[in-house]
């Protein structure tokens, strides 16, 4: 365990956190996460669930002048969520929204200043299967501004209080949106008491050639650009070539270490790319048996991908 008294820097700013729910199994496992992250933090708590309505809810809710059931029912359940977890003595509130989830999720994360994002996934769809019926995890884990922790379906349930995540596994292909990643890594790790490791792993070229080089030595120009980084291996290029990995050691690791935590960059995607390929991070999520923390990168393009 690191000594929490020797940090270099303030805590991570986690004054809001946002949980999203769509009141499934899934969704459940990752509450876990939100109130045991809320707990630590002693963050305010705010849970959201979105409701699209029919052309007639809608109607008879204008005529009436009242909710209808539909509504009703979703905040009812909201309400009982909110309950739970305030008799923890956490700080929580609900946000019921009426709109597609994808945009009704990242609305309440904007509006609330979100430190943190939280939310569940089913799993994974391919090919036409996942052109039609997509993925409103994958939609919000790479639009989120804020980062995004997303809980996949084998991940280990069970968990207190307390986080206790044995370590930080950051997964780098050494990208731009790799660097603000490394950075919330490490700074976590300092924050939560626990190590942070760097996980290179292995991309389009292979680990020798001079692309690959490349890539690697700006990645490490970028994190020393910053004095106050303090995993000074890390701004070594030499440290990274014979730790590559692939997604299937990365895989295997997360069924041994279970508890541990991966950190990821994640980058905009065009909507047609989304929906021809699942992104790296969101087949990861759906896969491992560790949560994943997503961390949006610049929004620029990568010359190599």
């Amino acid at each position: 365990m690191l000594d929490r008294s020797k940090k270099t820097e303030p805590p991570i700013p986690m004054r809001n956190i946002v949980f999203a729910t769509d009141f499934l199994e899934s969704s459940r496992l990752a509450l876990d996460y939100a109130v045991a992250l809320s707990h630590h933090y002693g963050a305010r708590l705010i849970i959201v669930h979105a409701i699209e309505l029919s052309h007639e809810a809608k109607e008879a809710e204008f005529l009436s002048r009242r909710p209808c059931l539909s509504r009703e029912h979703a905040l009812a359940r909201l309400e009982a969520f909110a309950a739970s977890v305030q008799r923890v003595g956490i700080n929580t509130e609900i946000d019921l929204r009426e709109g597609e989830p994808c945009a009704a999720v990242l609305g309440s994360a904007g509006d609330n200043n979100a430190d943190l994002l939280v939310l569940g996934t089913h799993g994974i769809y391919r090919g036409l299967q996942h052109v039609l019926v997509g993925s409103n995890a994958e939609k919000i884990l790479l639009s989120a501004r804020c980062p995004t922790l997303t809980v996949g379906t084998h991940v280990m349930g069970g968990i207190d209080l307390d986080p206790r995540f044995n370590e930080i596994l950051c997964i780098s292909d050494f990208s731009p949106e790799s660097v603000p990643a490394a950075h919330y890594a490490a700074a976590l790790g300092r924050d939560l008491g626990i190590r942070s490791v760097l996980v290179p792993i292995a991309t389009d070229n292979a680990p020798g050639d001079s692309a690959t080089h490349a890539r690697i030595e700006r990645f490490c120009a970028e994190l020393a650009g910053n004095t106050e980084f303090p995993n000074c291996e890390w701004c070594n290029p030499a440290y990274h070539l014979d730790r590559i990995a692939t997604t299937e050691d990365i895989l295997r690791q997360s069924e041994i270490c279970s508890d541990s935590l991966f950190v990821v960059g994640v980058h905009n995607e065009s909507r047609w790319n989304r929906h021809l390929h699942t992104s790296f991070a969101y087949e990861l999520v759906a896969k491992a048996s560790c949560p994943l923390l997503s961390v949006h990168g610049a929004a620029q393009s990568n010359p190599d991908r």
